[in-house]
């Protein structure tokens, strides 16, 4: 379990120097480590890693989905990891996750959406209900063309390098160049060789759109926006900024005895600040 491994890591920290958590969380920085709080297991880079930590396994760790992975300290002190690397992570003082509780969505019946295709992912009926294959049924019949107020949409075309696909068009990314994370407060870099996943991407003459889908048998609470915002600065980053970016998170109910219902959230990211964003939009569709 992510909690307990955060627990253990803040030991590790806290046996390394009593002193050096608590230093920061004082200060008026954002982020660590910095020039203020060099990186106490190596001063010359830039992260932390589970190298330095000795900590096996990151990816069953490192990598935040929801709140209940970070230790009660964590959260207590809105201390959260930021992973920026291949096994590596900066802390930064503020709060990384979205309380779905406090949108208000605009309900609208599946009923009056005109269905595109009589496509059903054949994954729903036989095999693995994956995200992918939701968000396939829900361009299908309608809903992603409804919300985003466009009808000529395709997949994202241009290549992405360096890729292992999962289901469908997209997956796992891992980048060969830095990437910028952006706050009103300053900018830390993001490493080369660090991944992450991307649900699905599309794109019209004027836009592409990001979407992040989570499934379940029950409405989430809350999630983190670093799954909407390292696809928005990566594909920033490779399309030079040439068309406008939106960035949508999709909770996906589903039952086993009715249909499903599909909760959607548009976010804009003010000048790629993660810490600067509004919802733009949300409806519930059932």
């Amino acid at each position: 379990m992510a909690k307990n491994d955060w627990i253990e890591v803040i030991e590790i920290f806290n046996t390394k120097s009593i002193t050096y958590i608590n230093d920061f969380l004082s200060s008026n920085d954002k982020f660590c480590p910095n020039s203020n709080h060099i990186n106490i297991f190596d001063k010359n880079h830039n992260a932390f890693s589970s190298k330095l930590l000795n900590k096996p396994k990151p990816g069953n760790w490192i990598p935040l989905y929801k709140r209940e992975d970070l230790s009660d300290y964590l959260v207590q002190n809105d201390l959260m990891p930021i992973r920026c690397g291949q096994g590596e992570f900066f802390f930064f003082k503020g709060n990384i996750f979205y309380n779905l509780d406090e949108v208000e969505f605009l309900k609208i019946n599946l009923e009056y959406l005109t269905q595109i295709d009589t496509f059903i992912p054949l994954t729903l009926k036989d095999f693995h209900k994956n995200e992918n294959a939701y968000l396939n049924k829900a361009l299908a019949i309608g809903i992603i063309n409804d919300f985003i107020d466009s009808d000529n949409i395709t997949v994202f075309q241009q290549q992405l390098n360096y890729r292992r696909l999962l289901y469908g068009q997209f997956g796992k990314i891992k980048t060969n160049f830095e990437l910028e994370f952006k706050t009103t407060f300053g900018i830390k870099k993001i490493n080369k060789g660090f991944q992450f996943e991307i649900d699905l991407v599309l794109e019209n003459e004027d836009e592409i759109i990001i979407f992040e889908a989570k499934q379940g048998l029950k409405s989430r609470k809350t999630f983190t926006l670093l799954q909407l915002y390292y696809p928005l600065i990566y594909l920033n980053k490779i399309t030079n900024n040439k068309k406008k970016i939106r960035t949508i998170f999709i909770d996906i109910i589903s039952h086993a005895t009715k249909s499903e219902v599909y909760k959607l959230v548009e976010f804009n990211f003010i000048d790629l600040e993660f810490d600067n964003y509004k919802v733009i939009k949300s409806c519930q569709y059932y």
